[in-house]
Order: structure tokens, then sequence, then C-alpha cells
């Protein structure tokens, strides 16, 4: 065991790169099926649950307590297999019910990272028994509420207008990049789920006004 922090969440990060081309190479190919469909969400706990909860378990302000880190931690696994099996058993949508585990393991990669940095926001943030356990208190929620909806890349289409959260997002990804640098990585999660509430109000609004 290596105990490299610096380089896991680099790892994890090719598990999110890889996740998103296996599903393009299965379609090119045209092998779907419902038993790989099943061995990605599985694959998909281990990466996107278990192994960013490990990694944020290493960054507990209470390690001693283990109880207080384990309930904590477990909150991004249990959480994140709930939202995959939800996901699993609902018909297909140009966007997402609620925050995808991917999503939600990128922020904790970016703590991570931005730690690993020497980030003093991230440093003093999760420092606090409190911060470090309302932030994937939070974070689960998101995933569990299915009522929002998270837009995708998937619901794009040709009409610009339909895509304007998508572009804004961009935008805000590169604003982040260049005044944060590795903060950006989490950051860029929030804004995200910021911009998914926005476009959920919103969206709400035209239907009940267009009925």
């Amino acid at each position: 065991m290596i105990g490299d922090f610096y380089w896991s969440p680099i790892l994890l990060l090719c598990c999110f790169l890889f996740d998103s081309l296996d599903g393009l190479v299965a379609r090119a190919l045209n092998v779907q099926s419902e038993f790989g469909k099943q061995m990605d969400s599985l694959a998909d706990v281990i990466s996107f649950g278990v192994g960013p909860a490990y990694l944020y378990s290493l960054y507990s302000p209470d390690i001693e307590n283990k109880l207080f880190t384990i309930a904590t931690c477990a909150l991004i696994v249990v959480a994140g297999t709930i939202r995959l099996a939800k996901f699993n058993i609902t018909p297909a949508r140009p966007y997402f019910m609620g925050l995808p585990i991917p999503a939600n393991a990128v922020f904790y990669i970016g703590v991570i990272i931005a730690i690993e940095n020497e980030s003093q926001a991230f440093i003093e943030f999760f420092s606090s028994k409190v911060n470090y356990f309302i932030t994937p208190l939070f974070l689960s929620a998101m995933m569990l509420s299915f009522g929002f909806r998270m837009f995708s890349t998937k619901g794009m289409t040709k009409q610009w207008q339909d895509n304007i959260y998508q572009y804004i997002l961009a935008v805000v990804v590169i604003i982040l990049a260049i005044k944060f640098k590795y903060e950006a990585v989490s950051y860029t999660v929030i804004a995200y789920i910021i911009l998914s509430v926005i476009n959920t109000l919103t969206s709400k609004l035209k239907e009940r006004y267009s009925i």
C-alpha cells in the first residue's frame, strides 16, 4: 500500500473519464445489455462511492473517533448506491434526476486535490467536524433529491437556447479554473448544483403557466 493521496484522486478522475467512454463504446459496437448496465452500476459504486468515501475518511478532523468518521463517510456510499438503483429503474430522460454519483465523486476528488496542494481555505473548512459532516449530508441529499433536474450533455439539442445552462456552466468552469485553480474542481460541482436547481425551478414554472 503506497498511501499516495495525490495520485489516488487523479486515478479516480480517470475512472470518471472511462465511465463516460464505456457507454459510447458499447453503443458504437451495439453491445448494450442489461447485464452490462448492472455491471456498470456496481463499478460506479466502487469508483464513485467507496473510493471517494475512503479518501475522505483519511482527512477526518477526528480520525480517532471511528464511529463519527465511518458514519459520515457511509453517507456517500449509501446515498450513491440508492441513487444508482433509482437510475437503473428509471426510463431514460434528457436530464438526471438528482445529483449523479460521478459528479458527487468529483467534488470529493477536488477536495483531496485542493488539500494536497495546500489550499488553506479547504484545510480550514474541513478541519471543522461540523463542516466535515454537513458536506456529505448535503451532497447525499442532493443525490436523493429525485425531483431536481440536473441537466446533462445528453440533453443538448441543436437549438442553442435549449443548451443555455450547459453553456453557462462551461463559462463558469473556465472562470473558476483561472481564479481558484485546484479548488475549482469542487466549486464546479457546486456551480452545477446551483444551475440545476435554477433550471428545475424555471422549467416547472414554464410547465405550470403553459398549461
